[in-house]
């Protein structure tokens, strides 16, 4: 059964939306030369106000919001605009709710926190599927998310049920044959384990 994700789970959403887009402005005096030789001397001031302040960051948020900002350009389109009106939803909250659900998100487990960076739909799944893909290594990455992706809700539903009855030891060789499968047959396969 779908756990209800009704709830304001959008928080996260805006809240990682709000880093991504101040790591991007941050960020922009990296664009090139051109674009720089371009700005009127108030955009340049303002924009070196910006670097300033990116660089008087401490490196381990500059690093969480280069991360923030890489995991927002992998996003789908559809998934970025579910993210923009959830923060457009947040900003028009009371202020009182906004701190208590701010609250709340910084409460949560970092390793589940972090899983907010895939986006609305994986993120609402990462606490069932955290066991099965925290350890994926780097080169493997992209494609395991885009396979993610590609699955119907009702197989990631499967998948949980898979990551939750398979020991750690085995859980590289379940997440290997998930991706050996091709992405039509995924879902039927995960079906046919969940129930025989």
């Amino acid at each position: 059964m779908r756990r209800n994700r009704s709830r304001p789970t959008w928080l996260a959403w805006a809240l990682l939306l709000g880093l991504a887009t101040a790591t991007a402005m941050a960020q922009t005096g990296s664009q090139g030369d051109a674009r720089l030789a371009a700005l009127t001397p108030p955009q340049s001031q303002a924009l070196q106000r910006r670097l300033e302040a990116w660089e008087a960051l401490p490196e381990s948020m500059r690093r969480e919001r280069r991360e923030a900002w890489a995991a927002w350009r992998m996003l789908p389109a559809q998934e970025r605009q579910r993210m923009r009106a959830a923060r457009q939803a947040w900003r028009a909250l009371p202020v009182a709710e906004q701190q208590a659900m701010r609250a709340r998100f910084d409460a949560l487990d970092a390793a589940i926190a972090r899983g907010w960076l895939l986006g609305p739909t994986l993120g609402a799944d990462w606490p069932r599927l955290h066991a099965l893909f925290a350890q994926v290594p780097p080169e493997a990455r992209e494609a395991t998310l885009q396979a993610l992706r590609a699955l119907p809700a009702q197989a990631r539903d499967h998948l949980a049920v898979l990551a939750q009855r398979t020991p750690p030891q085995e859980r590289d060789a379940l997440r290997e044959a998930l991706l050996a499968q091709p992405q039509a047959q995924r879902a039927q396969w995960l079906r046919r384990r969940v129930e025989p």
